[in-house]
This record gives structure tokens, sequence and C-alpha cells, in this order.
């Protein structure tokens, strides 16, 4: 019997030598298949964790984005009230002075000026607020996921980085307003009172300044932004070199030329926002700013001095508002009362500083700057 077994195994001895082998081979190619499988899957359970953790902070830094915006937002906002300073004008007019055209002239440049300044101004602290704060988030993020790495911005650092907004409205305002200032006394030195515009020749008065504040290169806040928003000694720190870095990379983020084209694509959206706003009045007849009824102001070089700024016209009378033409005596109130000292819900500088805080392309900017910086 055992010689008969032996002689089947003599007999198949290369068949089961085959089978063993390609048995075996089985065996290890779907143990080596379920390894394979089981890193597979640990190592896209790891990134959708990551993932996961990654968008959960990047979320938690846009919220915290979005209310310093709203924060800083209404700091700039007073600051810009405060050295362009028109109640001061208005009260004089108020209460009477001696040279009413040279009074109205000034609060002609003052009312003007503030509107673009407001647009400038939040155009430049939101999208630098939005890569400060995504550069800082990913920051975070990459030294949290990992601890052997040895760049890692603690709270010190994170604040002194976060502090040199405090540059824009401490000096950046002030520079900002002087410019706009003389290219609004510029644009407007050849129109008086007494002349009559429409909504197009106003509209023009804003791309004019646009246009002349962009001809300076050496002036342009939007060319030269971190000018208005770095402080000039800030960019070297031997004893925090993680903190040098983060300002160089901002740096070299600011002056992008992407960045810069959206600045300026805002900026435009800006001034179409103001005209929007202002045209509201050229087909309305009642004195009010913002659902705030105004006391009018005597228009200069009246006999009593008491000429009201604004004409009656039926409710329901149709108004084609490109045909409209209000002296700019009369269009002067309404441009100031765009950007009021008290803020409302429905002035410029609020609707303006909402749509920049929801613009997609400010988000996708900043949710770039956080992608670079966290990997």
């Amino acid at each position: 019997m055992f010689s008969r077994f032996r002689g089947f195994l003599n007999r198949h001895k290369r068949k089961f030598i085959v089978s063993g082998v390609v048995l075996g081979g089985f065996i290890l190619i779907t143990r080596y298949t379920q390894r394979k499988l089981r890193e597979w899957q640990e190592k896209e359970v790891r990134e959708l964790l990551e993932r996961t953790r990654r968008s959960q902070h990047f979320e938690s830094t846009e919220r915290t984005c979005d209310q310093t915006i709203l924060t800083l937002g209404t700091s700039v906002r007073n600051s810009v009230t405060k050295v362009l300073d028109t109640e001061t004008i208005v009260n004089k007019l108020r209460n009477g002075c001696t040279d009413k055209v040279a009074t109205w002239n000034h609060l002609k440049i003052l009312a003007i000026s503030r509107s673009a300044v407001i647009i400038y101004a939040h155009a430049m602290l939101v999208a630098t607020l939005r890569i400060q704060l995504n550069l800082v988030g990913g920051y975070m993020f990459k030294a949290s996921q990992n601890t052997n790495i040895t760049e890692k911005a603690d709270e010190i650092t994170q604040q002194k980085y976060m502090s040199l907004c405090g540059y824009f409205m401490d000096e950046g305002i002030d520079k900002l307003c002087a410019l706009i200032k003389e290219k609004v006394e510029e644009i407007t030195a050849s129109t008086s009172l007494r002349d009559k515009l429409t909504l197009r020749d106003l509209e023009q008065i804003y791309w004019s300044i646009m246009s002349l504040v962009s001809a300076d290169s050496k002036t342009d806040p939007v060319k030269n932004l971190t000018n208005y928003m770095i402080p000039p000694s800030c960019e070297k720190d031997e004893k925090n070199l993680i903190l040098t870095k983060m300002i160089n990379e901002t740096l070299d983020l600011l002056e992008s030329e992407e960045v810069e084209n959206l600045i300026q694509t805002s900026i435009r959206s800006g001034f179409v926002l103001i005209i929007d706003h202002i045209s509201e009045y050229f087909g309305d007849s009642n004195t009010r700013s913002n659902g705030v009824t105004k006391k009018a102001l005597p228009l200069p070089g009246t006999s009593n001095g008491m000429e009201t700024i604004w004409t009656q016209k039926a409710a329901d009378e149709f108004v084609d508002l490109n045909k409209i033409a209000m002296p700019m005596a009369k269009i002067i109130p309404i441009i100031n009362g765009q950007v009021p000292d008290v803020p409302t819900s429905r002035d410029v500088p609020s609707d303006w500083l909402q749509r920049l805080t929801l613009n997609d392309k400010l988000k996708t900017l900043g949710a770039n700057v956080y992608e670079a910086f966290s990997f």
C-alpha cells in the first residue's frame, strides 16, 4: 500500500510541486493584497480625518476672519470720518458762515473724498486680512499635524504678526485720505456749485479719481499696498525668524499681480455701489438719507439763504434717472449722507463691507493661502 502511494507521488511529483507553488503563491498574493488593502484603507481614513480637521479648522479661521473684518472695518470707518470730518463744515453752514461758497466747496471735496476713501480702505483691509489670517491659520494647522516641526508660530508671534494692521489704522489711513483728497481737488476744481450733473457725470468723477490714483505708480495704494498696510521697519527680526518669514511671505502675496487685480476689481464694484445708492435720491423727492429725514442746508448765493436742496415731484411720475440733472450743491449733501458719522444698516460703508466679506473671489484667495501654508 505504501509502495503504491510512493509510486503515485513519484508519478505526480511535478504536478504536486506546481500545484504547491501555485497555491502558495496564491496565498502569498492574497495576504499581500489584504495587507495593502488594509494599508490603503488606513491611509484613506487618515487622509479623510486630516481633510475633515483641515476643513473644520479652515471654517473656524474663516469665521474669525469675518469677525475681524467687521470689527476692524468699523475702526477704519471711524478713522476715515475723523480725518475727513464733514460734520464741522455742515454745522458751519447750518449756523451761518461768512463765505458760504468756499465752505460748500470744501464740503464738496471732503464728501467725495470720504466716500472714495471708504471704498479703497475697506477693499485693501479685507484683502490683507484674508491673507494674514489664513496664513496664520495654515501655520497653526501644519504645526498641529507635525509635532516635530521647528517653524511654529506661538501666540506672541501671532499677536505681533496680526498687530501689523495697526499701522494701516494709525498712518495708512492718513496717507490714503491725503492722496484721495488731492485727486478729488484736482478733478472737481472746475465743477462749480451751480453746475448741473447727471448720474453719468457723477459716475465719471469717481472713475476719474480711480484713473488719477492708478496713474501715479509711486503712490497708488493698490500697486503699493504694502506701503499702506505694513510698517516699513518690520521686515527683519533676528530674534524671531518665523515672524520675519511670515512677514516676507505676506509682502510677496500683497505685491502679487493676482491680489492687485482683485483689489482693483473690488474698487470698481465699490464705486458702482456708491452710484447705485446715490441714484435713489435722483428720483426721490423726500429730503432723506438712509430713511432718516434730514434738515435742508441753505444754498449759497440765495437772497434769504434758505432755498431747500430738494425738489418736489409727483409720486407717480415716471422718472428717467439718466436724464435727471441736479446742481452740484444739491448733490453734495446726498454724497455726504452716504458715509454718515453714525453707522446705519443701509449706508455705503456697511453695505460695502458686507459685500466684501461675502465676496467669493476674496474667499477663494483666503482658501488658496490657507491651503498653501497648511501642508
